[in-house]
């Protein structure tokens, strides 16, 4: 990924979409990217993907921004979140946008 400043984020094109984020230390979330730098980002309405498995028999993390999640996926309730040393950053489609938006927040055993 090219290293982008927040010093202008009108010419993101990123900035707005529905996003997954891998993050080194912090696990996988998916929100609203507000805002991003070199290696870390902002996310609004952020919900962190604790266990997943993609929709429609899809594989990786790549197919949940694609296809979104199954219903036995666990993922915590929305908050705006900084997010440090990312590794990647994908694009949702709005199916994906969709599956991941409908999912009950995960209650823990």
């Amino acid at each position: 990924m090219a290293e982008t400043t927040t010093a202008n984020p009108s010419n993101d094109s990123w900035i707005g979409k529905y996003v997954i984020v891998r993050c080194r230390d912090a696990g996988v979330h998916a929100g609203v990217l507000t805002s991003r730098t070199d290696r870390a980002c902002e996310l609004s309405e952020s919900r962190r993907l604790w266990f997943w498995k993609v929709a429609n028999k899809g594989a990786f993390l790549s197919g949940v921004a694609t296809e979104g999640l199954d219903a036995s996926s666990k993922i915590g309730a929305p908050v705006d979140i900084v997010l440090t040393e990312n590794c990647e950053i994908l694009a949702c489609t709005e199916m994906a946008e969709q599956s991941i938006r409908a999912l009950p927040n995960h209650k823990g055993a």
